[in-house]
């Protein structure tokens, strides 16, 4: 088991979670969306009070920011993503 998201952390979305989308990884690009999203993580918090799903507020390459279900990401291993235009 890997290692729990931080703030900080420079994260992409799992492969599992990309298969289970039916879609595939692959090389860095600036996108929020897909298998090339890179981003960092800038808050984490459980969805609501006394909630077990808890997610990660992601500020992607593009300057898009979400929330992900902390389950869906892992940390981007290697430099960090392209800074946002």
């Amino acid at each position: 088991m890997s290692a729990p998201l931080q703030i900080g952390d420079t994260v992409r979305f799992s492969r599992a979670f990309l298969q289970s989308m039916a879609m595939v990884s692959g090389p860095d690009a600036p996108t929020s969306s897909g298998p090339f999203a890179r981003g960092t993580v800038t808050a984490i918090a459980p969805i609501t009070p006394n909630s077990p799903m808890v997610v990660a507020t992601v500020s992607w390459a593009d300057g898009a920011t979400t929330q992900v279900n902390v389950t869906n990401l892992e940390v981007q291993p290697g430099p960090p993503p392209l800074t946002p235009r």
